[in-house]
């Protein structure tokens, strides 16, 4: 299933996994489930590949690669450093 992007007017942006055909339907936002509609968003195109010595794929900060980046101050990508 593909992630797409919701935007919950009292809690922000958060990104869920829903099946394609349900994509279109408010998703309850998972801090407070009021129903949050879908947003577009731009796509993320990486480079040829994710090596560790390709300085333009970094993450500021020494946060991993830009693949390993989940959107929106994902937790458990920005604990794993």
């Amino acid at each position: 299933m593909p992630l797409y992007d919701y935007f919950c007017a009292d809690c922000g942006g958060f990104r869920k996994m829903v099946r394609m055909a349900d994509s279109a339907a408010d998703q309850p936002c998972p801090r407070c489930a009021t129903p949050a509609r879908r947003v577009l968003v731009s796509p993320f195109l990486a480079g040829r590949g994710d090596t560790a010595d390709a300085p333009a794929q970094r993450v500021p900060g020494g946060a991993g690669s830009w693949r390993r980046m989940c959107g929106f101050g994902c937790p458990h990508c920005a604990a794993s450093g």
